[in-house]
This record gives C-alpha cells, sequence and structure tokens, in this order.
C-alpha cells in the first residue's frame, strides 16, 4: 500500500519550524453505514474500498457517547467557539430520531457554550414530518442528493430493485421547503452526470429555491478515472458542464442562490480563504467517525484504494489531538508543501489547491499527483477569474474582511422579479397555488432588503445624529449574513421589518422626529442571536422595551432609551444600568423581563402551517387603530384550537388555498373584537401578517384566511405589475363596504371577495341544513357583488393595461361561476342582504 502523504512528510520537523495544526471544526459523524438506494456512482458502496462490509451498520450508544466525550475534550482543550457535526452515513436516517436526538443533545450539552451547527447530508426518501417536527425542535439543517429532474435523477439514484427515488424525493422537499420547515433547508448536492444537461439540471434544483447548490465532481482519479474523463487527453467535459451553469448564474440580474464551488473559487481569487475541501489551500479541518468508532480522514478518500482513509486510530482509545498528529492528516494541513511539483509550478495553485485531495491518487505514486480533473479545473478557474476581472463587483462580489468581528460581509442579494403570463393569468382567476405565492414572497423579500439598505443610505446622506450607529449594525447584518443567510433571512422576512423601514426612510425624507434608523440595531441583535454569532451591540429602546424583530421584547427600566445587546450562543444578555435580561435559548419563551413572540401551528401531512403571534411589535401593523395588546396563554390556547380546525378544513376541502396560505401567511397579529362578528386586515407595508381578532369559529378562520391571503396576494404583485393609473379623485360603490371606494380599492376588495366567492362554492356542498343556505347565500351575493364591481373598474379608464388584462380575467372567472346552480332560499337571502346593504349605502353617502 502506498502512502498517501509525501515521503519526505516530517511532521517533527515541521513543527519545530513552527507549523501548528488547526483543531477540528467539523465532524463528520457515521451513524448508520448502511443505505436505502443502490446509486452507480457512489464511492462508499461502489469503488475501492469495502469496509463498511464489516463495520455494525449503526453506531452504538457507548460509541456515540465515547465521539462525544472526545468531541468535547477536543473543543475545550482549544477553546473553540463554533462547531459543526455532520450527521452521515450511508444514509443517516437509518439511525432513527431518537439516536439523532441523544447524539445531537449529548454533543451540545458536553460543549457547553460552544455553538453547535448541526446539518445533515440525505437522499431524502426516508424524511417525513415526524423528522422534521425533531430537526425542527432540534435546529438541524437538512441537505438533500437530487440530481436534476425525474430522468436525471433516476439515471444514477435508484433503489436496490432498479426503482427510481425521484418521486419519494419530491415529496420529502415538498415537505422540507413549506413554510414551516424551511428554515432547516440547508440545500441540494448534485452529483454531475455528463449525460444530463447542465441547465436542464440547474433549473430542475432552482425549483425549489435552495438556499445553496453544491455541485459534486464524480470520485475517480488516475487509476480509476471518473465517467467521460480521459486521463490522458486535455478534453474538459466537466468544465464544459460546469460553464454554462456559471454563466447563467453569475450574469442573472439575480443569484437565486450560492452556488459553493463558484463562490469558493470566487472568494480564492480575490484573495480569501477556501471553506471546502474542493479547492484552495485551507488547512482540512474536518475529521469523520465511523459507526465502530474508527476515527478517519475524509470518506471521499474510500474512492482510492481500500484503507485509503484509515488512521489507525479509535474514539476509546485516540483522541482528536492525536488525530492531528498523524501524518495522512497534517499532509492535508501544510497547504502549498503538499501539493506535487506539477502543481506547485501552476499559476492557479493557490485556487485551484490541487483538486480534492481523493481525485489525486495514481496508482504506484500516492497523492503527489495533480488532480484527475486538472484540464477541467483549470479551464473552469480560467473562465471564472476572466469573468470577475471584467465585472469585479457588478455581481456584488466583495473581498471578505479576514477578522473574526462583525464587518461589510457578504452583500445580501437582490433579485429582478417577473411574473410569467401564466402565473399573471392563474393569479388573476383568483389561484396560482403556493409556488406562485412563493415568486411573490421573493419579491417582497428583495424590497425589505432594498428598504434596510435605504435606511443606511439616508441616514447617511440627512446627517442622521445616529449614522454610524447604523453603519454598524447594518455590518453586523451583513457579517452574520455571510456566514447565517438563513438567520437574516428569517429576520428581514417579517413583516413588521418592512413597516419599520419604510416609515423611517420616509420620516428621514421630510424630517420628523419618528425616525428611528437605529432601530436597525435590533435588526442585527435578531439575527446574532437567532444564529449564535458571538457579539455585542447597542440596541435602541423605547421607554425602556427593546424590541428584537421575530423575536419578541426585553423590558428594563421605563426611563431607559438604550441597552446592550450581548449574544452568545445560546441566547443573549440585554443589559443597561444594571439591569440584565436574559433572552432564553427559545426566544418563544417568556423568562423575567422577556417577552417572546408564541407560535400557532396547524400540523397537516399534506401542508403544515406555522404562524407566529405578534402583539409586541409596534410597526407590526401601522395605520391600525383597533390594535390588541398582548394576549393571555389562555386566548392563546383558544387560538390555537380554532387554527386547528380551520386548517383541517382548509387542507381537506379548500387545499389550493391552503397551500397558499402557507406560503403567504407567516405572522398574525391580534385585534380589538368588534361588537359583532370578526375583524381582520392585511396592510401592503406587511406582506405575511394578517391582522384578525379573536375567530369565532373555524369556518369564519378559514374564510378569512382566503380572503386576506388575496389581499396580500394583490398587494405583493402590484409591487411588480402596476395594475391601475393614479387616482383621479372618483368614487364607487363597493357591496361590501360602507363608503364610497377609489379604483385601486375597488380591486382590491373585488379580488378579495373573488377568493371568498371561490370558498363558499366548494364549502357549500359540505354543509347541510340552515349552514348550506347560509353558504349558498354567501356564494351567490359575492360571486354578484365581485362581478359588478369588476365591470366598474374595466369602466373607470384608470386600468394600466396589464391591469386591464388581469381584471378581465377576474370577470370571466366570475362569469364561469355565474350558471352554478344556487338554491332558491340562498338565492332571496343574497339578494336581500345585496339590497340592504345597497339602501344603507345611499341614505349614508347620499
Amino acid at each position: 500500500m502506498v502512502r498517501e502523504w509525501p515521503s519526505n512528510l516530517d511532521v517533527g520537523e515541521l513543527v519545530d519550524g513552527g507549523w501548528r495544526p488547526t483543531p477540528f471544526r467539523q465532524f463528520i459523524l457515521k451513524i448508520h453505514s448502511r443505505c436505502d438506494l443502490a446509486c452507480t456512482y457512489c464511492y462508499m458502496y461502489e469503488m475501492a474500498d469495502s469496509s463498511w462490509r464489516t463495520r455494525p451498520k449503526q453506531m452504538a450508544p457507548e460509541t456515540a457517547s465515547a465521539t462525544v466525550t472526545r468531541i468535547a475534550e477536543h473543543v475545550h482543550s482549544h477553546s473553540i467557539d463554533a462547531i459543526e457535526v455532520i450527521l452521515h452515513g450511508g444514509e443517516p436516517l437509518l439511525a432513527g430520531r431518537e439516536a439523532i436526538r441523544d447524539i445531537v443533545t449529548g454533543v451540545r450539552s458536553a460543549v457547553g457554550g460552544t455553538r453547535v451547527k448541526v446539518s445533515l447530508q440525505t437522499n431524502a426518501t426516508l424524511l417525513d414530518l415526524p423528522y422534521l417536527r425533531l430537526f425542527d425542535e432540534l435546529d438541524v439543517h437538512v441537505g438533500v442528493s437530487l440530481d436534476g429532474d425525474a430522468a436525471m435523477h433516476d439515471r444514477s439514484r435508484r433503489r436496490a430493485n432498479g426503482q427510481g427515488s425521484h418521486s419519494a424525493v419530491m415529496t420529502a422537499l415538498g415537505l422540507l421547503t413549506s413554510p414551516a420547515y424551511r428554515h432547516l433547508f440547508g440545500g441540494l448536492l448534485c452529483t454531475i452526470d455528463l449525460r444530463n444537461d447542465p441547465l436542464g439540471a440547474y433549473e430542475a434544483l432552482l425549483a425549489f429555491g435552495p438556499p445553496a447548490i453544491d455541485f459534486l465532481l464524480p470520485h475517480g482519479n488516475w487509476s480509476a478515472p471518473p465517467p467521460g474523463r480521459d486521463p490522458e487527453s486535455g478534453a474538459t467535459p466537466y468544465a464544459d458542464w460546469l460553464i454554462p451553469i456559471f454563466d447563467r448564474w453569475y450574469d442573472a440580474a439575480h443569484r437565486p442562490t450560492r452556488i459553493r464551488f463558484f463562490s469558493e473559487i470566487i472568494r480564492l481569487l480575490l484573495g480569501g480563504s477556501s471553506a471546502t475541501e474542493q479547492v484552495g489551500l485551507s488547512p482540512a479541518a474536518m475529521v469523520v467517525v465511523e459507526t465502530d468508532g474508527s476515527i478517519e480522514q475524509s470518506d471521499f478518500l474510500k474512492s482510492a484504494y481500500q484503507g485509503a482513509a484509515e488512521t489507525g486510530l479509535h474514539v476509546t482509545r485516540s483522541s482528536f489531538d492525536d488525530v492531528l498528529r498523524h501524518p495522512a492528516i497534517v499532509a492535508r494541513q501544510i497547504g502549498e508543501r503538499a501539493l506535487s511539483a506539477t502543481c506547485r509550478r501552476c499559476p492557479i495553485a493557490k485556487v485551484c489547491g490541487g483538486g480534492l485531495y481523493a481525485h489525486r491518487y495514481r496508482e504506484g505514486h500516492g497523492f503527489a499527483n495533480p488532480s484527475v480533473y486538472c484540464p477541467d479545473l483549470f479551464t473552469l478557474v480560467t473562465h471564472i477569474k476572466h469573468a470577475v476581472e471584467a465585472r469585479p463587483r457588478a455581481r456584488g462580489e466583495e473581498r471578505r474582511s479576514r477578522s473574526t468581528g462583525p464587518g461589510r460581509g457578504a452583500p445580501m442579494h437582490l433579485g429582478e422579479h417577473r411574473i410569467p403570463a401564466r402565473t399573471f393569468s392563474e393569479l388573476a382567476a383568483g389561484q396560482g397555488g403556493a409556488s406562485a405565492v412563493a415568486q411573490l414572497a421573493a419579491a417582497q423579500r428583495s424590497k425589505h432588503i432594498l428598504l434596510v439598505r435605504g435606511v443606511l443610505e439616508t441616514a447617511r446622506q440627512v446627517g442622521h445624529p445616529r449614522a454610524a450607529s447604523v453603519r454598524r449594525a447594518y455590518d453586523l447584518l451583513a457579517a452574520v449574513q455571510r456566514d447565517h443567510p438563513e438567520a437574516v433571512d428569517a429576520v428581514l422576512r417579517h413583516p413588521s421589518v418592512g413597516a419599520w423601514a419604510r416609515h423611517t426612510v420616509t420620516a428621514l425624507v421630510t424630517g420628523r422626529e419618528d425616525a428611528a434608523p437605529e432601530q436597525l440595531a435590533g435588526l442585527a441583535a435578531a439575527a446574532a442571536i437567532r444564529s449564535g454569532t458571538v457579539c455585542e451591540i447597542d440596541v435602541p429602546a423605547v421607554e425602556g422595551v427593546v424590541t428584537l424583530p421575530s423575536l419578541g421584547q426585553a423590558v428594563l427600566a421605563p426611563t431607559l432609551s438604550g441597552a446592550t445587546a450581548h449574544c452568545f450562543a445560546d441566547g443573549a444578555d440585554v443589559m443597561a444600568d444594571g439591569t440584565v435580561v436574559r433572552v432564553p435559548r427559545d426566544p418563544r419563551q417568556d423568562a423575567p423581563g422577556w417577552r417572546g413572540l408564541r407560535t400557532l401551528s396547524a400540523e397537516a401531512e399534506e401542508t403544515p402551517l406555522r404562524v407566529v403571534i405578534d402583539d409586541l411589535d409596534p410597526y407590526r401593523m401601522p395605520g391600525t387603530a383597533n390594535m390588541g395588546g398582548r394576549l393571555t396563554p389562555a386566548e392563546v390556547r383558544r387560538w390555537q384550537s380554532t387554527l386547528d380546525g380551520a386548517w383541517s378544513l382548509l387542507v381537506r376541502h379548500h387545499p389550493v388555498v391552503a397551500g397558499e396560505v402557507a406560503a403567504a401567511i407567516t405572522v398574525f397579529t391580534p385585534l380589538v373584537p368588534p361588537e359583532q362578528g370578526q375583524s381582520s386586515a392585511t396592510s401592503r407595508e406587511t406582506f405575511g401578517c394578517v391582522a384578525l381578532s379573536t375567530p369565532p369559529d373555524a369556518t369564519t378562520l378559514a374564510v378569512t384566511l382566503a380572503h386576506e391571503t388575496q389581499h396580500a396576494k394583490l398587494s405583493a404583485l402590484l409591487d411588480i405589475v402596476p395594475l391601475t393609473k393614479p387616482d383621479d379623485g372618483s368614487r364607487h360603490y363597493a357591496p361590501w363596504r360602507p363608503d364610497p371606494r377609489p379604483v385601486p380599492g375597488l380591486l382590491q376588495g373585488a379580488y378579495a371577495y373573488l377568493g371568498v366567492a371561490d370558498f363558499w362554492r366548494r364549502q357549500r356542498h359540505l354543509e347541510t341544513g340552515e349552514a348550506a343556505v347560509e353558504a349558498g347565500a354567501e356564494f351567490a351575493r359575492w360571486r354578484a357583488g365581485a362581478r359588478m364591481v369588476t365591470e366598474t373598474i374595466l369602466g373607470s379608464g384608470l386600468l394600466t393595461e396589464p391591469g386591464t388584462a388581469f381584471v378581465a380575467e377576474m370577470a370571466d372567472q366570475l362569469d364561469r361561476w355565474a350558471d352554478e346552480p344556487v338554491p332558491a332560499a340562498s338565492r332571496a337571502l343574497a339578494r336581500e342582504r345585496a339590497e340592504h346593504h345597497l339602501a344603507v349605502w345611499h341614505a349614508t353617502n347620499s
């Protein structure tokens, strides 16, 4: 067996010369060594190493305990502030939920204050709601392997019986990307198959809106070349496959995701360091523990030869410091000195880094060779270099600060949002489904980013006295975004953030005293707490109350106007004048001085729902006169019970509406109840929030959610496509309002009641007796009322060209329902109510 480290490597000499090993920060735990798929390209089961056959299928509890002890020992001896634990296999989900729970909680308990990010890479065939609930509880991020569309994916990723796995993965991704669990979505891993169309594969992956994509070169080496790669040829089939994807991604006005391979190359070209083994010369800081407790190098090495990953060390008798001194690990930490002579002479050596270590192997020569992918890597890196030099900052690339403190980190990417014609038509008909709403929500996220950036720029331009502190807050937010984009995304998507930012920009421009740009620090602190970023930042207080959007409020002495948030891996302290409020690890929980935002959830396997009750943020629903206060625990339980019934009704009988609600609505804000019925509202400034009084029953809440989701859809669409011209002062009758309405208001109402009519159109068939008569009357009344108003709007002359097409499609949809029969009793009741409303309106407004 040829050693995989350079023959002239002398560890003692390196240490004497001043070299010190880099402690491990990434621990890959093989919790199950088998898999329920038989992928043709799998390096674990289909290539040179077959050690899996002799290892236990699952990591035993005593092995897991010893591993946890070794991790804690390593963390404490090196004072490491953050580590990542990756649960791997085989297929890690085969280990079962309890085993995963024990390992995750065991590691976090053992390492104390060190922040532990836990992730899991899965083929997703076993990923279901019970697993997702567990991962939500434990904050475990999930990466999924997906190679493209069904034909692409099932070429290689099949079960042992030859059956494809794509349909099972689609079901799992549908759950993982639902609003309730999307925050756990770590990204997609795609193994390159030259037989697949690259752009087709890329588009298939983008359909799920992944936060990141990894394109993985198939494992191979000089002695066992990867598919389509002739080691003796200068051809570059893998670069040729990747370059069209890079061009599409890099040239886009909005980069919809991060492609790690490309991002790491750009980072290296701009003088940064790599965070992946694929490229660059950064020391390898990861280690693998197998199911039997053996400590190994990267398991990619199993593709080279039998035993290539072995170190001979074991968690029961060896520390991870022992592993750091192993020559094989040292060879992967000394950078350029471990490269072949050919690589050291190469002009892109510091970027390419010789490629993945496993890909350098040649039988009889070990690993002191260029990568078997050398021509592909050279071509790809050179292509990216030319693109970056041509547009070094045109798409937001910035040099990363090398400091560990907050700085001007990665930018928050914006997008140019367009609505496809088919989606526009579906929305006009009152539908569109979850996919259309997801597009609208993405545009709202970009809108919030623009507004937050606008707060920073406007504060600077007007010379606001706190502009410097606003800059520091923005820099912290950007630094957190660089490493934890999901945490920043959760804060920026919170509805009140958009309302605060819009209000602040307007107030700064007009010179009003109620401008609050310093609240940007509240956003930054919330993102830091969500991500476990260790930092300190001054935050504003209003009468002693510090608001952290999406999390809750810290209540200090009422005379205070500011405080300091000390953020840790497991929470935060908000401090001022000797008073300390601890933000708990789970901010949803109340604690002394802390009021958390509670959550409601409705579990349905097809479409789960989770919403936050925001009864605290001062910007939660601007301009609303009947804003409610803090709900009591008993009131929260009542809301939860009513939501359970409403959601069951929507999912079972109105599934398209349920999908739209789940994709659009993330926050409920309580209102003071009226004397009769229920109040509800949405605001164009707070997409995702529905304000409502306590729902009287499940059916009322269900139709309210349908109604308000229509408002949310139209408001978001209006930010992309103008549908109306400027108001000309004319006012018109609306059969759902007591006052005359302008055309934009008519359009909002007609679109909402289009959705209400559609709800009762289906619901009337589920009811019996008086309830059926009532449901039929609601359908008849609102289809007629909405149709009458569309006619008013179409004749107003105040629609843009897209607006005319939109309202015409609304009218066509209502016309299609006009012939549906309604019982005479329902028709009479609808007519009676409509005539009464019109009479009262004329008496009031004449």
